[in-house]
């Protein structure tokens, strides 16, 4: 028996996106799930997920971050290092989310 273990380069967000991302900025996050991040200086993608799409927003460097494995749930902290314009998330958007998920929302 052994684990698999998975670095992503993708730190998605469902619920509790910060409403005001500012570069330099130091956001919470919590997602369901156990999920691995690569760790800054290493930037991992921000994704908003909107009604199931995905928004790519900008780069994260994650600062800290914690597997509960009685809870199944991922915790830690970020700050941002890029902030895309409206264009380059559209465009993001079409060339990264996976198959139907681009976001295409104003």
């Amino acid at each position: 028996m052994g684990s698999l273990i998975e670095f992503n380069d993708t730190l998605k967000i469902k619920t509790g996106f910060p409403e005001n991302l500012e570069i330099g900025g130091e956001y919470s996050f919590s997602l369901d799930d156990r999920r691995v991040f690569h760790l800054s200086p290493v930037r991992v993608f921000l994704v908003e997920e909107i009604n199931g799409k995905w928004n790519f927003r900008g780069h994260a460097q994650i600062l800290e971050f914690t597997v509960n494995a009685i809870t199944n749930k991922t915790s830690g902290k970020f700050i941002v290092s890029k902030i895309y314009t409206h264009e380059e998330s559209k465009t993001i958007n079409k060339l990264e989310s996976p198959e139907g998920k681009a976001y295409e929302g104003s």
